[in-house]
């Protein structure tokens, strides 16, 4: 994978930040051949979420990702952890999974219907169900191996 940091990220984090991406992206099953097609722009900075995982709209699976990580509190856990999360999304749109399109969104290819309140859109999809539910024991397995560099 090709990592380009878009704004001012000091080297240790940046250094931090790619091993978890690649570490996360082959626990994720993505293959080297794909890793090696991908693009990630990263951005590090303030944002009314977490973090997220865009593409363009309609996009069959893209190569190019844009992953914006908002730091808080904890620091470096906290965009470790948003990250893995992020990049449990990186996989679904690499490989098909889910597709975001101007009116509708695919989960496999079958049309995600909308409930009709926002919170339950969000937290019933099945996307952020399988994100929510990788995203601790990816990065828990990080931290082990990386345990010198990260403390949890």
């Amino acid at each position: 994978m090709n990592i380009v940091f878009n704004n001012r990220v000091n080297l240790e984090l940046r250094d931090l930040l790619s091993r978890a991406a690649h570490f996360y992206a082959d626990k994720l099953g993505i293959d080297e051949k794909l890793q090696s097609r991908i693009t990630i722009n990263m951005f590090v900075r303030k944002s009314e979420s977490r973090g997220s995982c865009e593409v363009p709209l309609g996009a069959l699976n893209p190569r190019q990702f844009d992953i914006i990580l908002a730091p808080d509190e904890d620091g470096e856990v906290s965009i470790v952890q948003t990250l893995a999360h992020e990049m449990v999304h990186l996989k679904q749109f690499a490989l098909g999974e889910l597709r975001m399109m101007s009116r509708c969104c695919k989960w496999k290819g079958k049309k995600w219907v909308e409930k009709s309140n926002e919170l339950d859109d969000y937290y019933d999809s099945p996307w952020e169900i399988e994100a929510f539910g990788r995203e601790e024991g990816l990065f828990l397995r990080f931290a082990l191996e990386y345990e010198d560099e990260i403390t949890i």
